[in-house]
């Protein structure tokens, strides 16, 4: 087991250190032959050919035979220091090359006898990870043996923390915190891919590839570890059983441990590819396999294949998308697990390095949203700001304006959504001057719409000068006063539909002239019918734009209008219009007009029906603009609705 000091551990092969002895047939830990043995014992043989390394058919005899081909180490060329790792048959020991004065990792043999099969795989190992010169993976830097005839290898010495260990770590912290550590696995991840894809273009498999023989280093170089059970494309399987027989695993072992197996099925259990499991001849798709288990742990959280079963039962396995698991995964992992970790080797990716350009592909498109997201934070933290500066219309327009930009960017960002919502259902303690130009406009419009309706009444008016003289008329000029006034007011209401601005002088100015004209009325036929309700519905025309005048102003003009002629009756400055019998009747009378039975009723009921219409008109029109108005509310709403959706929360 490694003694726990992070950063200060030579990993290149120490994975297998924590397993159990392995044993393997003669075919599968050969060393291949293209390797020679020279002065360093790890270069090509060039111009004479190779000679076959001893296999356990030779006897352990034949393989020290071997051992003097191994140059003998100078004993003062390195100072050992403090035990790494070690494992059943071998340990690292942390060495200082006095040579070139730098710091090393040399694994060696811890027996003192060993057997021949361990100095075959040992060798093996030790040539095979020479042999992969790639930035992921561990150099050899000498192979040679001791003053007794042990050997031993010196590799690049590595710092850092397992993938392993980084799950291990991460499972406790925040989310933030995972998504971050997810975020430098899944680059990591990649690295590993490609170191994958180079050993395989040289015809070695891994065959044990998992979280804990992945190295993260302090300075972001990141390392494939133990290669023990690496074996060439062209070697034997070196299973020994026959195709298809079930794996034998020892009794005790269980799958929860993550250690490597190796015996009659070579690797891990719960990384293993079918085909690894069953004993069948692997190639590069077991390893890829063991890649796709791989990224759907850190993915997902936790292993594909269910832990804490005895290996002698059928490993269970979970769905292999990590959404399943974890919602917020995403659906592009979820399609790559499914394809790497599927049961048909032809299905799966048909490269590592394939499998590499996938994920980073994903990474690409998510790196772009998580910068996007960090910019939109930024926006949102220059919003806040203006709007705690102050409410005014310029310090509003800059929080718009920055949290707009903000959900343009990430449309789900809460603190934007909330913002904006504020922003919109808030007033502001001023309204904005371009927000008053605008109100103004729309006002103007409406006025102007219902100044049309109003010229229509004092059509009406006018149309009324015949009926009086059907009625009789005692004193013409009154009559001729009421038409005069009620073609000015005509003409100054058609004149100010068509201003492209509506001063508020000129409806006052408009409004006492429809106090005259209602005045006018009241002297000929009295206080109590037809003017108050004339009074009444002029009010309301005015009271449906409040910004035109104050309506107190209005009801006070268009009140004089009716009770300034009735207190000069009152008076007795004028005659007056009615009076009560001795019995308290009303007795309506005038003193300019004559109310002639047939003609006093007709002209009654067309006055009633032109106040009808009137009011039909103003109160249709007003619930008409009201609606308009609400409706565009609404689809304004509704559009923004779809630009800012719900976040959950």
């Amino acid at each position: 087991m490694f003694d726990g000091t992070e950063g200060e551990v030579a990993r290149g092969a120490l994975s297998e250190l924590r397993t159990r002895p392995r044993v393997t047939d003669a075919a599968d830990l050969a060393v291949p032959h293209e390797t020679g043995t020279t002065g360093s014992g790890t270069a090509p043989m060039v111009g004479a050919p190779p000679r076959p390394e001893p296999t356990l058919r030779d006897g352990p005899k034949a393989l020290r035979r071997t051992e003097p081909a191994l140059p003998v180490a100078d004993p003062a060329r390195y100072r050992f220091g403090e035990v790494l790792g070690e494992g059943g048959m071998g340990e690292v020991v942390l060495a200082h090359d006095l040579q070139i004065g730098r710091d090393v990792a040399v694994k060696r043999i811890r027996t003192a006898d060993p057997e021949a099969e361990e100095i075959a795989r040992f060798l093996r190992e030790a040539r095979v990870q020479g042999r992969l010169e790639h930035p992921a993976i561990a150099p050899v830097h000498d192979l040679a043996v001791d003053a007794e005839g042990r050997p031993f290898f010196v590799m690049k010495r590595l710092t850092g923390t397992t993938m392993f260990e980084l799950l291990d770590a991460v499972r406790s912290t925040s989310e933030a915190e995972r998504a971050a550590v997810r975020r430098r696995m899944l680059h990591a991840f990649v690295d590993v891919c490609l170191a994958v894809e180079f050993a395989h273009s040289r015809g070695i498999i891994h065959r044990d590839l998992k979280p804990a023989n992945i190295m993260l280093g302090d300075f972001g170089e990141v390392h494939v570890l133990d290669w023990g059970l690496a074996r060439a494309v062209s070697e034997a399987e070196g299973t020994g059983q026959r195709s298809g027989a079930r794996p034998v695993f020892g009794a005790d072992l269980r799958l929860e441990t993550g250690d490597t197996l190796v015996g009659t099925v070579m690797g891990t259990p719960g990384y293993m590819a079918p085909e690894q499991l069953a004993g069948g001849r692997t190639g590069p798709a077991a390893d890829i396999y063991a890649l796709g288990c791989i990224l759907f742990e850190v993915t997902a959280g936790l292993p594909l294949h269910v832990r804490g079963r005895p290996a002698s039962e059928p490993v269970t396995r979970r769905i292999p998308r990590p959404s399943v698991y974890r919602p917020e995964a995403s659906p592009e992992l979820d399609a790559i697990c499914e394809r790497a970790t599927d049961r048909d080797p032809t299905l799966r990716f048909a490269s590592a390095r394939l499998l590499g350009d996938a994920v980073q592909a994903f990474l690409d498109g998510d790196r772009d949203l998580a910068a996007r997201a960090a910019l939109a934070q930024a926006h949102l933290a220059e919003a806040r700001a203006a709007l705690s500066t102050g409410d005014d219309e310029h310090h509003r327009r800059a929080a718009m304006q920055a949290a707009g930009r903000a959900l343009a960017l990430d449309p789900t960002a809460v603190g934007a959504v909330d913002l904006v919502t504020h922003l919109m259902l808030e007033p502001p303690r001023e309204i904005p001057a371009e927000v008053e130009r605008h109100l103004a406009v729309i006002d103007t419009e409406s006025a102007r719409h219902q100044g049309r309706v109003a010229a229509y009444a004092m059509l009406a008016y006018l149309c009324f000068v015949p009926v009086t003289l059907w009625t009789g008329v005692r004193e013409p000029l009154f009559i001729v006063v009421y038409a005069v006034l009620a073609a000015v007011c005509f003409l100054h209401v058609l004149w100010l539909s068509r201003r492209p601005y509506i001063a508020r002088g000129a409806i006052y100015l408009n409004a006492c002239i429809n106090a005259l004209l209602i005045a006018v009325v009241t002297r000929m036929v009295g206080p109590f019918i037809i003017t108050p309700a004339l009074a009444i519905i002029t009010l309301m025309g005015y009271a449906a734009h409040p910004r035109f005048g104050r309506i107190s102003v209005m009801a006070i003009i268009l009140g004089a209008a009716v009770a300034v002629p009735w207190a000069l009756e009152v008076l007795g400055l004028v005659s007056s219009t009615y009076r009560f019998t001795a019995d308290g009747e009303l007795v309506l009378g005038s003193s300019i007009l004559r109310f002639t039975a047939v003609p006093a009723q007709v002209a009654l009921v067309l006055l009633l029906g032109v106040l009808l219409l009137l009011v039909a008109l103003l109160s249709r029109g007003l619930a008409k603009r009201q609606r308009q108005t609400t409706r565009e509310l609404e689809l304004r709403a509704w559009h923004l609705r779809q630009v800012v959706p719900s976040v959950p929360r």
